[in-house]
């Protein structure tokens, strides 16, 4: 059970990796965790600054354990696992973040997940501290880069962002979990890897995501074959008065549907 109200970031992304590697052993990332830490705090004195904080960080987890973003290879699922960044030292902003907040919670450091549009990032200090970029080892972000940070997430092609103060404040450990899985769900979603995005629903279902989890864990379930099971799950979200209503009836009355065409 994935308790968002209890369990913290990184416990929560080290038992989402689970789902996907059953044979996980998570006191080994666990404890992973807790190296960075101490090497943290061994560089720290007792009045250390937030540039001292951030720079302990910044050198543990980017320079000595060799972490950074996956520029090349940014869709890969491995980039979203906790044990694959720490194991292969590639991530994204969100995975990236989540191996910082856990890594600065052990060593006392305050720092907050924000789930800034398009790129996740990291507030260093509380109210008033800096913003920090977990993709580009922690680079600390003024006004100016935030702009261009959000023009860049969104696409040249799309519709400039206009940056609102709920865009830079911190989030719940529910969100950040939503937002991981939901990452992993487009892309197993994308590969047709019904059976591991189906994992990913599960989870969804389970932090009570909204009836768009219920309908696409009985879509994957469909393309499995489990029709009982995808039936439910269907019948279910048919009840939330769905916009695709016609789309998801057409679907249950054909149930042996091996393809499923995702919007």
């Amino acid at each position: 059970m994935l308790d968002s109200n209890r369990a913290t970031a990184d416990e929560g992304a080290l038992l989402i990796a689970r789902d996907a590697y059953p044979a996980l052993r998570l006191e080994t990332y666990r404890a992973r965790l807790d190296t960075l830490a101490d090497r943290v705090v061994s560089r720290l004195q007792r009045d250390s600054t937030l540039g001292d904080q951030l720079s302990a960080l910044r050198t543990e987890i980017y320079e000595s354990a060799g972490l950074r973003g996956n520029t090349t290879d940014y869709y890969d699922a491995r980039n979203s696992y906790i044990n694959d960044v720490l194991d292969r030292g590639l991530g994204i902003p969100i995975s990236l973040a989540v191996v910082t907040l856990g890594v600065a919670r052990r060593s006392g450091i305050v720092v907050e997940g924000i789930a800034f549009p398009g790129h996740f990032l990291v507030r260093v200090g509380g109210p008033g501290g800096p913003f920090a970029d977990p993709f580009a080892e922690l680079r600390t972000l003024n006004q100016a880069s935030l702009d261009d940070l959000a023009k860049r997430a969104v696409g040249e092609a799309a519709a400039p962002i206009e940056i609102r103060p709920s865009h830079l404040e911190p989030v719940s450990t529910r969100v950040i979990l939503l937002r991981m899985l939901t990452n992993l769900h487009a892309i197993h979603a994308r590969q047709k890897d019904h059976a591991r995005a189906l994992q990913v629903c599960d989870r969804l279902v389970e932090l009570e995501a909204g009836p768009s989890a219920l309908r696409d864990r009985g879509l994957h379930a469909l393309a499995l074959g489990a029709v009982g099971v995808a039936k439910e799950d269907l019948n279910a979200y048919l009840a939330s008065t769905p916009t695709d209503r016609a789309r998801i009836e057409t679907l249950l009355k054909r149930p042996t549907v091996a393809t499923i065409r995702w919007n």
